[in-house]
């Protein structure tokens, strides 16, 4: 990797606690309780001391009291150096709080490169009233430790000891950086409530920064221009600047669930992103960027741009194969992948930049970046035109469009031409899929195919693929209730790939069956996969099973569904702030026959019904009819939007609890 690019890396740092000193006092009303944080450290007030509960969020483990961010320029030995002051006060409320005593900073330490950054002045205390009296027990060294995460990053951790509930925590501490060109993103929300938070920031004139702001909640915001004094060897330089400031007031908290890929999209937060240096008596430096520029940046990078042209390392095994005789692009492709996979394991790592292929195939794992660059030769050779497609993890956040960024790309899937007009999608991590299987984590709306020549373009992955389920069940009720028969399913797409990870995982078959057994509360008679261990599109599965349903009396109950789509709804929050993404789209057919037995009568059965959302998205349709003993239902399932806004959260809520009751609904046999 080039040293730009070794630089352009660090930028991609995870924000720190945020905390700026302030010499006021807030008084905030919540609930009708006064709640006055007081912005001095080392003087907790008794309010503080003994407070056991937080108004606007009597679930809160913890509140931060108040976050402090100052951020400011100022002149090192040779250049300039941003200075970062940290401050954090937090009450701990209940005893899964005391966990925000440990606390880990990231900070960057360049292998190789005078670059750095220090962290000084830590100081860390906690408070506890301890037989009507305030007792400080101060964070001693011991309690601090430094570790290396990788070659340009470490971490600093330390726990603040005598921490238990009712504790009341502070600490701060100053972080020097040589990468004065990137000031950290700062977030004004955490996973608990924030009662008051700041951010300041001071910027000399030299430097051209773009402010954004984004996020649910509000910030009081100022930007003014400033007086600004440096001191360059010795001598006072006086300059203009820019004074920024934002402030918060009573954020909830933002906690993750699993229906949100990446929580820092839709954090409150505030985002400085560097436009240029404009130093006197030197030309403007842009550091704005287009795509394309990105594009041509990755494409001349030795760790990208020269693994996209080298021979392919396995040449003479691919001649095995035998190519010539395969009619299909798809059969060679998965002949060519398939034997890639044989070679090199995923290490179950993502990145960007690939290592030397000699490397990857003599210790025989890699990650998906550098597998890729080796299929992309394997396919190339073959005659297969196929290119990188770079995009940010659906787990890391959305790229902008109109801020063109290398640091937020960090991995890439394979795109490679199908026909003239197609494209498929592979990536080396693929374990369980198939020809645009992505693991869903991949399958983000944008990825830039970069291709030389300036055709480079964006893609959406999110609907690549068919994901369907159809099931068939014929089955007969005995008079003991007693429900038998058998099952043929068809999985495909992301369906066959989550069927193939649960048998891949599972201890041995005997211990996939059981597991079966249990989720579909089914006896398991017999059970056959066909295509369960290849690499192909589909896996047919045929299952006998019995059932033992609910006899009463002269009743039999039973649910005509047996295999159940949705037990319950998994929306049960009142409301939400948050939107709900789905991980992709897809389709379910389920089909049942039932025979009642003989001397029985259906005394009561569900009615037909079809539940869907207003622009019909998301759509559900039951439908049941009875022709003498035989009783037929059909069940269809689609989903074909994966973003829905907190505003559309109540008609989909609404939506999954009839899905989850229709699914739950029984039918009543009488005996004759």
């Amino acid at each position: 990797m080039s040293e730009q690019q070794h630089f352009n890396s660090i930028y991609m740092k995870n924000a720190l606690l945020s905390l700026l000193f302030s010499f006021c006092c807030l008084q905030l009303f919540a609930d009708g309780q006064t709640i006055l944080p007081n912005l001095k450290f080392g003087k907790p007030t008794m309010e503080e001391l003994t407070m056991t509960t937080y108004a606007p969020d009597s679930n809160a483990t913890a509140v931060v009291l108040c976050k402090l961010t100052n951020v400011s320029y100022k002149w090192g030995i040779e250049s300039f150096r941003l200075f970062y002051e940290y401050k954090v006060k937090i009450k701990i409320l209940k005893p899964e709080g005391t966990s925000y005593a440990n606390v880990t900073i990231p900070y960057y330490e360049l292998q190789n490169n005078t670059m750095k950054e220090n962290i000084i002045g830590l100081n860390a205390s906690a408070y506890n009233m301890e037989n009507g009296k305030m007792v400080r027990t101060k964070m001693k060294k011991d309690m601090v430790f430094k570790e290396s995460v990788n070659e340009n990053q470490m971490q600093l951790k330390f726990s603040i000891p005598q921490v238990k509930v009712g504790t009341l925590i502070e600490y701060e501490y100053r972080l020097e950086s040589d990468f004065f060109f990137s000031i950290d993103s700062w977030k004004a929300q955490s996973d608990i409530p924030t009662l008051y938070t700041e951010y300041d920031v001071t910027i000399p004139e030299y430097f051209k920064f773009n402010t954004e702001m984004h996020g649910a909640e509000t910030l009081k915001s100022t930007n003014e221009a400033t007086s600004f004094s440096l001191s360059i060897g010795g001598q006072l330089l006086q300059c203009s600047g820019t004074h920024l400031n934002f402030q918060g007031v009573q954020l909830p908290a933002l906690k993750d669930d699993s229906y949100v890929w990446c929580l820092d999209d839709y954090c409150t937060q505030v985002n400085l992103e560097l436009l240029g240096i404009d130093f006197p008596g030197t030309l403007y430096q842009s550091f704005t960027k287009s795509w394309e520029q990105i594009d041509e940046s990755l494409l001349k990078d030795t760790d990208f741009g020269s693994r996209l042209k080298m021979n392919n390392p396995l040449k003479e095994e691919m001649a095995a194969l035998h190519l010539e005789q395969m009619k299909e692009t798809d059969e060679k492709i998965c002949a060519i992948y398939t034997l890639l996979k044989n070679k090199v394991r995923w290490n179950e790592k993502y990145s960007l930049y690939g290592k030397a292929p000699k490397q990857i195939l003599k210790e025989g794992t890699g990650s998906n970046a550098d597998i890729n660059f080796i299929l992309i030769s394997m396919l190339k050779d073959a005659g297969i035109p196929a290119y990188p497609a770079v995009m940010s993890r659906r787990n890391m956040g959305i790229i902008p469009y109109s801020h063109p960024s290398l640091q937020k790309l960090n991995t890439f899937v394979v795109a490679i031409a199908h026909t003239d007009t197609t494209l498929v999608y592979l990536d080396g991590s693929i374990e369980d899929g198939y020809l645009s299987v992505l693991p869903p984590v991949l399958m983000t709306d944008r990825a830039r195919i970069i291709a030389p020549d300036n055709r480079s373009q964006w893609v959406n992955l999110t609907a690549i693929g068919t994901n369907q389920l159809r099931s068939v069940v014929k089955a007969d009720i005995s008079p003991e209730g007693v429900i038998a028969g058998t099952r043929e399913t068809l999985y495909a797409g992301q369906y066959a790939s989550r069927l193939r990870n649960k048998f891949r995982t599972a201890k041995d078959s005997t211990d996939f069956v059981s597991k079966l057994a249990s989720e579909e509360n089914v006896q398991v008679k017999a059970l056959r996969m066909d295509g369960r261990s290849l690499f192909s599109p589909q896996v047919r599965e045929f299952m006998e099973f019995e059932k033992q349903s609910t006899v009463n009396d002269q009743f039999i109950y039973i649910n005509p569904l047996i295999f159940l789509h949705v037990s319950e709804s998994p929306f049960k929050q009142s409301e939400r702030k948050l939107p709900v993404e789905f991980p992709y789209a897809d389709q379910l057919s389920l089909t049942v026959n039932l025979t009642i037995p003989e001397g029985y009568a259906v005394d009561e059965k569900p009615e037909s019904q079809r539940i869907q959302t207003g622009d019909e998205k998301v759509f559900c349709r039951y439908t049941i009819t009875q022709q003498g003993n035989q009783i037929s239902l059909r069940y269809l399932f689609r989903l074909q939007k994966l973003l829905f806004l907190h505003t559309d959260y109540s008609e989909l809520q609404q939506l999954w609890e009839m899905m989850a009751k229709k699914n739950n609904e029984m039918m009543v046999l009488k005996k004759l």
